[in-house]
């Protein structure tokens, strides 16, 4: 995109949002015992957990039910049925078909609550066998995902939590579950307003030590709420710009792509990308 197209997308980013502070406490755990008992693991109690570093963990069966307490984001699996193959069957299922099998188990399970959810991609596992002439055969989709996005303010949540992802047999059956959300305690202060493309253009130049179009090329830029992963820890959750970035070298024929986050109000809150994946740290090189 150049300056003109980018421009172009910013108007459209004039919305009204917010920036919300976290509440980050992992007691009580009852609505987790709850969710454990609602996804088949009968008997559990307050002394069912065993605590595994930054992990609580409650084994039933073949059931694991795990807590990252940096996030509280919560997961289950049946050990004996995800993503695992039987050697013969294969899911002939269309994405329709899987989104709405996925979203009666959200439903069911309750792992909405108050957030607001949208089905955002359908992904699937394949294997095939190999002869020993290298000849790949019987390929095979084993285990459906289907991803549900979080929205905030009518924005997309982006990053690596900000998710629900479903995990389905061949039967449309459940086989396990992750949910990346974190309770929001409310509003930490409203946006009073939104950076300009240059100033955020500038800050993208000097984190990447390259100019843009000299080196540096952006080929999407979108707005929406960032959503840390589920062993890192978040205060807030605020507005960003996600922008992804083409990144050549003059010195070598090297071609990198990133995902660049950067805070989109005027208000916003510390920086978004670790200090340490910088070219000043890494390496032209790398």
């Amino acid at each position: 995109m150049d300056h003109h197209a980018l421009a172009e997308r910013w108007h459209t980013f004039d919305v009204s949002a917010n920036i919300y502070e976290v509440d980050s406490a992992i007691e009580p755990l009852d609505d987790l015992l709850e969710l454990a008992r609602r996804a088949g693991l009968e008997g559990v109690s307050d002394g069912s957990w065993n605590e595994i570093g930054p992990l609580l963990e409650i084994e039933h069966d073949s059931n694991v039910f795990t807590v990252y307490r940096p996030s509280r984001a919560v997961q289950c699996i049946d050990s004996a049925r995800w993503q695992v193959d039987d050697g013969v069957s294969t899911m002939e299922i269309s994405d329709e078909d899987a989104i709405a099998a996925a979203l009666e188990e959200v439903n069911h399970l309750e792992l909405v609550e108050h957030d607001i959810f949208r089905p955002f991609r359908v992904t699937r596992l394949n294997v095939a066998s190999a002869e020993k002439e290298g000849i790949s055969s019987q390929r095979r989709v084993v285990d459906i995902g289907v991803v549900l996005s979080r929205v905030i303010d009518e924005l997309p949540v982006e990053g690596q939590g900000g998710n629900i992802v479903m995990y389905l047999d061949t039967n449309l059956q459940i086989t396990g579950f992750q949910r990346i959300a974190r309770r929001v305690a409310g509003v930490h202060e409203p946006v009073h307003g939104w950076r300009p493309l240059d100033d955020v253009l500038s800050e993208v130049e000097t984190y990447w030590e390259i100019s843009f179009d000299s080196g540096l090329t952006v080929e999407d830029a979108r707005l929406g709420y960032l959503e840390l992963g589920r062993l890192e820890k978040q205060e807030f959750i605020q507005p960003v710009y996600g922008l992804s970035l083409r990144l050549s070298s003059q010195e070598n024929d090297e071609v990198r792509t990133v995902e660049h986050y950067v805070t989109a109000a005027t208000n916003g809150i510390g920086a978004l990308m670790p200090s340490d994946s910088g070219p000043a740290s890494q390496g032209r090189s790398k």
